[in-house]
């Protein structure tokens, strides 16, 4: 049943990705586009009503203590977000810091509802702990409980913590409590405006499509307008080719203070068979 849902959805997701990147031009596709478009409107009035209740405190956010890295996009999709988190991880580890990488958990099984009906009725939503992918020392969690990205960050890193609630305020103060964390990584956390303290947002753009389509949601796939890229502390450019001045350009007139970092995608090695390597030199020669 799950697996027949997840296939019905991912043919859905296709469709509307062949709509929104004007890959398809029957008049289904012309007649979900002008519809989208109008969600797009709504959605965008939205996202800037609830950023300007956060800049005036008339929505909360909390601090808990300790270094928050928030690291995310502007767009949906994938720009490279689970490889730079694990570097961060990794690099804050070996420097002596105690870190917890906290996800949503995309895609991951949901709480049955019967359950999550019971801790809402009987207030323990916030007394409810997070999933533990890993506690630093094991791996506790599959891929279905966990979701694929925590799953594959607590394989790669066995020394890290990593939790998975959408409370990550909640999952933090796990986190800090119960296994003495230092520092928490935001995975896929820069629209997560409920957890601020000493906070540094890391924003990665990919070079292919920096701003998607240039629409929000559902239109296009931005998840808020472009000018609030001047959040971010620091920008990092995935997928670059090395020919970013015009984007770069544009960066600067967004935010003019943010760090900006370049990351080149390369082939290392090619492999050939379980046994056999071959050089990245013998492949470019190719």
């Amino acid at each position: 049943m799950r697996e027949n849902f997840r296939a019905w959805a991912e043919t859905l997701e296709t469709f509307f990705l062949e709509v929104v990147f004007e890959e398809r031009h029957d008049f289904k596709a012309k007649a979900t586009r002008a519809v989208l478009f109008g969600g797009s409107k709504v959605f965008t009035v939205a996202v800037k009503i609830r950023r300007w209740l956060y800049n005036w405190r008339i929505l909360r956010d909390k601090t808990l203590g300790v270094q928050v890295i928030a690291i995310g996009n502007l767009t949906v999709g994938g720009t490279g977000k689970t490889p730079v988190v694990e570097k961060f991880a990794r690099e804050l580890q070996n420097a002596g810091r105690k870190v917890a990488i906290l996800s949503r958990g995309y895609r991951s099984k949901p709480v049955p509802i019967h359950t999550k009906f019971l801790n809402k009725i009987l207030l323990r939503e916030d007394h409810t702990p997070p999933r533990i992918v890993s506690d630093g020392k094991s791996l506790l969690l599959d891929s279905e409980l966990a979701g694929d990205e925590p799953y594959m960050l607590a394989s790669n890193l066995k020394d890290v913590v990593v939790l998975v609630d959408k409370d990550r305020v909640k999952s933090g103060r796990y986190a800090i409590e119960k296994y003495g964390c230092d520092t928490l990584l935001l995975d896929d956390g820069f629209q997560y405006w409920d957890l601020r303290g000493r906070r540094h947002d890391v924003v990665l753009i990919d070079r292919q499509q920096p701003f998607g389509n240039e629409h929000l949601l559902p239109r296009g796939t931005l998840r808020e307008p472009p000018s609030h890229l001047a959040r971010a502390h620091t920008i990092f450019i995935t997928k670059s080719d090395g020919k970013t001045a015009e984007l770069r350009e544009r960066i600067a007139k967004l935010n003019s203070t943010a760090a900006v970092i370049e990351c080149v995608h390369q082939p290392l090695v090619r492999r050939k068979s379980c046994i056999s390597r071959l050089s990245a030199g013998w492949l470019s020669a190719r």
